[in-house]
């Protein structure tokens, strides 16, 4: 009898977005997770986009809720995307959002020190004589130097407030000065929860579920097991010394205290799925559209940007023993993970370790779309595996994950329309640079070309550069890159690749160029044009560069 139950969720998912291949794949990695005992039961869902009317585009589940010596215990059920389970400190990003809501109501500055409104933080000393105070905004972005306390801190959930101001009062110890680097703290967190306990006068828990829980209809989502349903909830599991389906043993239930705060949230995929929904609408192009009343938008994304550098792995090491680089590029937010990869983009995440459980929550920023896995045993492959689901959507459905494309701004497409009859009137039919010996060219084109000049030059273009030396530019790039004059016909402002809402460039394949190398066969040299605005709001054009490049996008130096 095959030990793996797979049920898929009776919640409503949204229509067949996702191809069938692409679910079946993301299914297999829950169920192999469960076959080869690194986790008692798993739940998954892959979350809807921007463009996604509905929160989840697909789920499923493997495994059992509850083992006793490796059989589903007789009070038990599979796992299913109904299940509710410990989400750990994936709880930090609902701490930080009503400690944001608290400063945007103007009850709190993230400068402030933490001392200022929890009393007993008052006993902590600097590190050297010329620390700063720990900040709130320390505790968020975990820059305080405080010592990373996993697994220490995931044991004292169930702390006191009275238990804890008698730990603050011996003092804490420290890694670094505060502000200074990154150290993962869940005390910080701990320190967090007190401020929104002192900032509104309730406990947090009671805040938490007040200004966000209640009103996103997360109904399954709790600090404490009263009020959920707790036959749906998954018993957490700690992996003994052994290898088969034997080694999960249960763990039993903390109960909510201080470090709570931290880490202490219930919750199923369902409604994760509706607050990464709700993190990441932050930067859908419509956000400024978005209700505002729980979050500003701009608060979420300020909980979404890269606020402290971690470390990352260094790729191996090339010709002179020198690595490349790293894998990607990682940092923290404030109660958030931000990271750049190459396949990817740009994903915010946080992850969750606690006694008996594992839990992701990971989306893709610019299509908003993201994946959430909820296990139920210790150091189980939930960021595995929602990591590499994201990849098999990537490669069975890319445009679920496509970048988001920059807009140029009006005034930048004004401009560059500008621009580009200014590179035509300013050279001949033969590619000569006007007024150069041979080019084709008269006083009406230098006269029109030195009006465009009078109107969007930025005052800095002829200082940097004069109109003819410009010119001259133009013509040589276009000689090298084996192009006419009549390359610069078929160009249009809204054609141009959008680099920022202040910049375009334009790119046109030329001829082989001798030497030449790179990825295109017949070595084809380009034409690259590159335009950027000033910062004014009614900005002239601050720079206009015309290169010719290789066929490896190297400029050339010469012919």
């Amino acid at each position: 009898m095959p030990r793996t139950t797979t049920s898929h969720s009776p919640a409503p998912v949204g229509p067949a977005v996702l191809p069938d291949e692409a679910r079946s794949q993301i299914d297999r990695l829950a169920r192999d997770a469960v076959d080869e005992n690194r986790t008692a039961g798993v739940v998954w869902a892959v979350v809807g986009g921007h463009d996604h009317e509905t929160p989840m585009l697909a789920a499923g589940a493997a495994g059992e809720r509850r083992l006793v010596d490796g059989e589903r215990a007789p009070d038990s059920a599979p796992m299913d995307a109904a299940t509710i389970s410990r989400i750990a400190s994936m709880t930090k990003s609902f701490t930080t959002a009503a400690v944001l809501r608290l400063r945007d109501e103007g009850r709190v500055r993230l400068d402030d020190p933490i001392s200022r409104h929890v009393p007993e933080a008052a006993h902590l000393d600097p590190v050297t004589p010329d620390s700063p105070a720990i900040t709130v905004r320390d505790l968020l972005s975990m820059s305080a130097g405080l010592v990373t306390d996993n697994p220490w801190g995931d044991r004292q959930e169930a702390m006191t407030r009275e238990e804890f101001a008698a730990m603050l009062a011996g003092g804490l110890g420290h890694v670094h000065a505060p502000g200074t680097g990154f150290e993962y703290s869940n005390t910080g967190f701990a320190l967090l929860g007190r401020l929104i306990d002192e900032l509104t006068g309730a406990p947090y828990d009671q805040y938490i579920a007040e200004t966000f829980l209640r009103p996103l209809g997360m109904e399954d989502t709790a600090f404490s097991r009263e009020g959920l349903d707790t036959a749906r909830i998954a018993t957490g599991h700690r992996l003994a010394d052994r290898e088969d389906r034997t080694r999960f043993e249960a763990v039993e239930f903390d109960s909510p205290g201080v470090y709570g705060a931290m880490a202490g949230l219930y919750s199923t995929v369902s409604d994760v799925a509706t607050w990464v929904r709700f993190l990441a609408a932050a930067d859908a192009s419509d956000a400024a559209d978005r209700d505002q009343s729980l979050l500003r938008t701009s608060s979420r994304r300020e909980m979404q940007q890269l606020h402290r550098i971690q470390d990352t792995p260094a790729l191996p090491a090339g010709p002179g023993s020198v690595s490349p680089g790293f894998t990607h590029v990682r940092g923290y937010g404030y109660g958030l993970v931000v990271e750049r990869y190459p396949d990817l983009g740009e994903v915010v995440s946080h992850s969750g370790g606690y006694p008996g459980y594992g839990s992701f929550m990971v989306w893709h920023r610019d299509s908003g779309l993201g994946v959430v896995v909820l296990a139920n045993s210790k150091y189980a492959p939930a960021t595995r595996i929602a990591m590499d689901a994201l990849r098999v959507i990537d490669a069975q459905a890319p445009h679920l994950l496509a970048a988001r494309l920059p807009t140029a701004a009006p005034r930048t497409l004004e401009a560059a329309a500008a621009a580009l009859g200014w590179l035509r009137a300013g050279i001949g039919a033969d590619g000569a640079a006007s007024g150069a010996p041979g080019g084709a060219t008269g006083a009406t084109s230098d006269g029109l070309a030195d009006g465009v000049a009078d109107t969007w030059f930025a005052d800095n273009m002829d200082l940097d550069i004069s109109r003819e030396e410009r010119r001259r530019r133009l013509a040589k790039a276009l000689q090298s890159a084996g192009l006419g004059a009549d390359a610069l016909d078929a160009l249009r402002a809204e054609d141009a690749e959008v680099l920022s809402r202040a910049s375009v460039r334009w790119t046109v394949t030329g001829g082989a160029g001798d030497g030449a190398v790179g990825d295109d066969s017949a070595g084809r040299r380009r034409l690259r044009i590159t335009l950027l605005m000033d910062p004014r709001a009614d900005a002239l054009i601050q720079s206009l560069d015309t290169v010719a490049l290789d066929s490896a996008g190297a400029p050339v130096t010469a012919g």
